[in-house]
């Protein structure tokens, strides 16, 4: 004996379709909410990386301020020993080398136009380009960590 199942009637059809279109209304208001949430924590990620970034940053650009008032020193040092003033400048390089790798770069000036984005000026002579050196400026990255001190020619009016 074979059983046949009658099909749904109309009513039955309405039925069926206003549950399975409020099922679907219910998983779409689901996928927003997942896509919502993934978006949220997509969010999340990168303010936590930027952040992580800045701190190290800042916490390295503190260490590195301090740490180059003691490299001004290597500059200013005179020694009647050619050898201890050779040996000076080997460290000097050494230090200048490590900061390199780190980002932090020396400010280039010499003949350099004078841009006090860049350059500190602490002395004048008649002219318009940066005459000499005072102390040393330095770069981290994209940003000035520490202006240069210079003496510059100053334009003729």
């Amino acid at each position: 004996m074979s059983q046949h199942t009658s099909a749904p009637g109309p009513e039955d059809l309405g039925t069926l379709y206003a549950r399975l279109a409020e099922q679907a209304a219910k998983a779409e208001e689901y996928l927003e909410l997942a896509k919502r949430s993934k978006a949220d924590f997509v969010n999340y990620q990168d303010r936590v990386r930027r952040e992580r970034t800045d701190w190290t940053r800042q916490a390295l650009e503190g260490f590195v301020r301090e740490l180059l008032s003691a490299l001004d020193g290597f500059a200013m040092a005179t020694f009647d020993d050619p050898r201890l003033v050779e040996a000076m400048r080997v460290v000097e390089k050494e230090f200048v080398r490590i900061l390199g790798k780190y980002g932090i770069t020396p400010i280039e000036v010499a003949g350099k136009a004078f841009d006090p984005n860049f350059h500190e000026a602490v002395g004048a002579e008649p002219g318009g380009t940066v005459l000499e050196e005072a102390r040393r400026g330095w770069m981290f990255g994209d940003r000035v960590l520490r202006a240069a001190s210079v003496r510059i020619v100053k334009p003729k009016s």
